[in-house]
């Protein structure tokens, strides 16, 4: 008999590999049959990731009922393995993914590589039917796909929808379902990822060139609305940590992974990593940056630019803030301005809020908020139109914020009233 991982042909005996494996685990797995872990090709199936070259390795023994491929009778990747298991439908992929995808699935794909739907599925284990719509999200995710065809076929509307540079403008759908999920992307804490391709028959099996993430610019008209999304340029470049370079440069968002405005979700991290805070606590001497409260309890290490790792819990990327002050700037409501004056938002005139003027920075220089990371900040999450809509979300001046605001005194100073600074 021919001993080769092209003479798998039985499906059943790849997913009796998969239970085997299952069971023992992939390490223990992998020690039974005498693998080591897989380089580049996996299978992905249900959910889960499996080292290519043994679950074939094992198959062909299942298949016929004799001892398992060992590791140096074939070669494994594109010549033998990928084949046999792409023929039986299963997979493959060239990264070992985790179990459980992350909520932000930009992390498991690869700005300029092509993907089909089908690819996606099994990527990220999607059953559900309508990742075949133009716009999908997946549940539990932060995702939302934007999958565009600038050209359409003749049985499809005509819209008009054009990636120029770093422009998209992008026609909605007639009905308008999702139009809300877009315009809200932000201030909700999620990410827009843009799938894109001239025509329909542009790359094999119907894919589509992943263009990475897109912030929501604008739009106008209704059903369908004609939008305005800008490249997430942010987001696209990584520094290592620590914050400061090699050359000790300080913190710079443009070049931190993951540049999405994780909002909402930041209010509710809190008190989170010890170290951050506390070097925040030291180098504002305990104190609140712009109340001056000095009680530790109440007081937070407050991202400016969202955070997506370690890397970002740099000194200057952070501000030490009271719990009610965190909450509002995490929404938007209080911005600050380069000279660290506070552009606070209108909805908060009638409040205590409105008598804040500016933030204390700390007395080393070096130690100052990154006006880089001020100026996303105020870009994308105070803009003037996520602050409205969080008025209208919430409510008017205090529900704006979900806390009491006038149950929250500020040490030593009082309410100015109806004035305000607010855009």
């Amino acid at each position: 008999m021919i001993r080769t991982p092209n003479r798998v042909t039985d499906r059943g005996a790849v997913l009796k590999a998969i239970e085997e494996c299952d069971t023992r685990g992939r390490e223990a797995f992998r020690d039974r049959h005498g693998f080591g872990k897989s380089l580049e090709y996996f299978v992905r199936h249900n959910g889960k990731t499996y080292d290519s070259k043994p679950l074939v390795a094992v198959a062909f023994g299942n298949q016929y009922r004799t001892k398992p491929l060992t590791y140096d009778e074939f070669s494994g990747g594109a010549a033998s393995v990928a084949p046999a298991l792409t023929r039986l439908e299963f997979a493959i992929v060239d990264e070992d993914l985790p179990d459980e995808p992350p909520p932000f699935r930009s992390e498991w794909l690869s700005v300029g590589d092509i993907y089909t739907r089908e690819q996606l599925r099994h990527r990220f284990s999607i059953v559900d039917a309508t990742l075949n719509n133009g716009v999908f999200k997946a549940r539990g995710s932060r995702s939302i796909w934007l999958f565009v065809t600038e050209k359409k076929t003749a049985d499809r509307p005509q819209l008009f929808d054009r990636l120029e540079g770093d422009m998209l403008r992008w026609s909605g759908q007639p009905a308008g379902r999702t139009d809300r999920l877009l315009i809200d992307h932000l201030s909700n804490g999620d990410e827009v990822l843009l799938f894109y391709r001239e025509r329909r028959d542009r790359y094999r099996g119907g894919g589509f060139l992943y263009e990475g993430p897109f912030l929501y610019r604008g739009h106008s008209g209704s059903r369908p609305a004609s939008f305005i999304f800008e490249r997430d340029t942010l987001s696209l470049r990584r520094k290592p940590y620590p914050g400061a370079d090699e050359n000790g440069a300080p913190f710079d968002p443009k070049n931190v992974v993951d540049g999405r405005a994780k909002v909402l979700a930041e209010v509710t991290r809190r008190q989170g990593q010890f170290r951050f805070r506390n070097d925040l606590i030291a180098a504002y001497g305990g104190k609140c940056a712009i109340t001056g409260c000095s009680v530790l309890p109440l007081l937070e290490a407050a991202h400016i630019y969202p955070y997506r790792g370690h890397e970002t819990n740099d000194v200057t990327n952070g501000l030490l803030l009271r719990a009610d002050i965190h909450t509002l700037f995490d929404l938007g409501l209080i911005a600050v301005l380069p000279n660290h004056e506070l552009d606070i938002c209108a909805s908060l005139n009638d409040t205590v809020y409105a008598d804040l003027d500016r933030l204390t920075p700390p007395k080393s220089a070096k130690k100052h908020p990154s006006p880089d990371a001020l100026s996303w900040h105020r870009i994308n999450v105070a803009n003037e139109e996520a602050r409205n809509h969080l008025v209208k979300r919430f409510g008017a001046q205090r529900a704006a914020s979900r806390i009491e605001a006038d149950d929250r005194p500020i040490a030593g100073k009082s309410p100015k009233g109806a004035q305000g600074r607010g855009r």
